[in-house]
């Protein structure tokens, strides 16, 4: 637990510097914040198309449709503020080198290496304007989710926060043997995408092997259908070991990786 705080500490430094470094060139965050206004418009007409069609998809109205995007924006806000940004760069750290800096430090380089970077500022954004998509589904169905189901949400949202982590740095970890992993990184974030449509969209092959085989549905979906309500019973427990079992082996894979690192990209 001492070991967690003291990271969380450095963590919240972090973001400081970086918000600080941000703020430095003001048009440019600017910019930035009109590119994520951008996004979001993209996603309100989708919501609009929704509406417009007035259908249900396997049963779920466009109110509770809502609550699936709502869930997808707000923790694609955190997959993009928090540690998008440092699993592109990884593959440039191995080949100039500057992954030995980290590997110094008193502290986790796995750490380091993905969360040193953040615009948790620029994409609080997502995270605001998805908790509203999801406010205002559940004022359209004209019911407001209990406590419990709340803190549901918050669960399987922080197991989705977790899953996204370990699924994009695992095959990461790759870049200790092939030095050049750029595509690797580009792949893994089209996975992301995945959850833009609501699993209940897909057949139940897709579900299948996108909760248990690639459990990319576990990230967006899961919060989702905890809050709803209407999360089947044999997902409970899954939905909250996979995260944890993944984050174990993103952390063996790293350690592996760094353990085959020369050092310099050689």
């Amino acid at each position: 637990m001492k070991e967690i705080c003291k990271h969380f500490w450095i963590w919240t430094r972090l973001v400081r510097i970086n918000l600080m470094s941000q703020l430095e060139y003001r048009a440019n965050f600017v910019t930035g914040l009109m590119m994520e206004g951008g996004y979001l418009f993209a996603k309100i007409m989708y919501v609009i198309v929704v509406y417009a069609a007035g259908k249900r998809i396997a049963g779920y109205t466009p109110d509770e449709i809502l609550v699936f995007i709502g869930t997808f924006v707000a923790l694609t806000g955190f997959y993009a503020g928090v540690f998008m940004m440092n699993l592109f760069q990884l593959s440039q750290m191995v080949r100039d080198g500057s992954l030995d800096l980290l590997l110094v430090k008193p502290v986790s380089s796995q750490f380091l290496a993905t969360f040193r970077r953040s615009d948790c500022a620029l994409f609080l954004l997502d995270v605001l304007t998805g908790v509203v998509m999801i406010g205002v589904g559940f004022y359209r169905m004209g019911e407001f989710p209990g406590f419990v189901r709340i803190l549901c949400w918050a669960v399987y949202a922080s197991g989705g926060c977790m899953l996204a982590y370990s699924l994009w740095l695992i095959p990461l970890t790759l870049v200790f043997r092939v030095v050049r992993a750029d595509a690797i990184a580009s792949l893994a974030d089209c996975f992301w995408d995945f959850n833009n449509v609501p699993m209940v969209a897909f057949g139940r092959g897709a579900q299948f092997i996108g909760v248990f085989l690639v459990p990319i549905f576990v990230i967006t979906n899961f919060p989702s259908l905890a809050v709803l309500g209407k999360l089947p019973p044999v997902w409970i427990a899954s939905g909250l070991l996979v995260p944890v079992l993944s984050l174990y082996l993103a952390s063996f894979c790293w350690k592996r990786g760094i353990a085959r690192y020369e050092s310099g990209g050689n």
